[in-house]
């Protein structure tokens, strides 16, 4: 009997130290937790979005953010001009630890190709010899030419040999052979076609 009396007795004050225990156990963990929370957010940063940004707004941009830049492909893009930014890696608007690397790749703008000679073709021989060359027939524009057969082209519009961006147009200036003679010298030029229909 005086036992259980005895054990009646140290009753609150167990369940008071276990109680302590608990609450320092739950403190302990809650504030290291609480702390990582407070401190990881501290060491982080939000991706800014780079696409379509020049390389060195870029770069001025991701150092105001505590982030590191660097170009992992130079390719050709017909769409983004040359030294924009096409992708980027890790993605706009993440969460990263400061001063981590930003890869991205960057548009060489449009591939370059040389103008072939199209003179004395046929335009389907210089439409061939355009496609093979990554380039696209314009317009067919008519004149009349003491030197050049009819139906043969006299030369491009830009001329054969100049540097172009790549899938653009070129017109040819076709012959319509040599000027037919006139009676009347003041009509002569009525016979100097700039366009005729195909």
């Amino acid at each position: 009997m005086e036992k259980s009396k005895k054990i009646k007795k140290y009753i609150p004050s167990i369940a008071a130290f276990g109680i302590l225990i608990i609450l320092f156990i739950v403190g302990f963990f809650g504030t290291n937790i609480f702390m990582k929370i407070i401190v990881g957010h501290r060491n982080e940063v939000k991706v800014p979005d780079l696409t379509g940004v020049d390389f060195n707004v870029a770069r001025k941009k991701c150092k105001d953010h505590k982030l590191y830049l660097k170009q992992s492909d130079l390719i050709h893009n017909d769409e983004i001009e040359k030294g924009k930014i096409i992708a980027q890696a890790p993605h706009p608007d993440i969460m990263i630890k400061k001063y981590r690397t930003i890869s991205v790749v960057v548009s060489n703008g449009a591939e370059m190709v040389r103008i072939p000679y199209l003179d004395n073709l046929t335009i389907v021989e210089a439409r061939l010899k355009l496609e093979n060359a990554g380039l696209m027939l314009g317009k067919k524009i008519y004149r009349y030419s003491d030197d050049v057969m009819k139906d043969k082209i006299i030369f491009s519009q830009p001329m054969a040999d100049e540097l172009i961006a790549k899938k653009e147009k070129i017109d040819v200036i076709v012959s319509l052979g040599k000027l037919p003679d006139v009676s009347d010298k003041k009509n002569k030029y009525k016979y100097l076609l700039d366009k005729l229909p195909d």
